[in-house]
């Protein structure tokens, strides 16, 4: 063999280790992300998930540290006719 023979044989054998390597890699990468879809949706249904009890839980347990509010009677003074309840109502209130 003289010396242009042995380039292209070491040329020849890079090329299909490259090429070997490459659809190697092809493979390895296919194999290991063909359950990213259902791992990505999956994650982003439990984070919403997360959010969404996080949300209400943050808010119930404020509205249960709140004072409890007591409604106060409501009395209609402006109803035509109803002058004689009103003067009842704050009759007792008053007394």
């Amino acid at each position: 063999m003289n010396e242009q023979q042995i380039e292209q044989l070491i040329e020849h054998e890079a090329a299909l280790r490259r090429r070997d390597d490459s659809e190697h890699l092809a493979r390895l990468a296919a194999d290991l992300t063909a359950d990213l879809p259902t791992w990505a949706r999956r994650r982003r249904i439990l984070s919403t998930l997360l959010a969404a009890t996080l949300l209400f839980g943050v808010s119930a347990a404020y509205s249960a540290l709140l004072p409890d509010r007591q409604l106060e009677g409501l009395v209609a003074c402006n109803l035509a006719g109803q002058e004689e309840a009103v003067m009842n109502c704050a009759n007792k209130l008053l007394t």
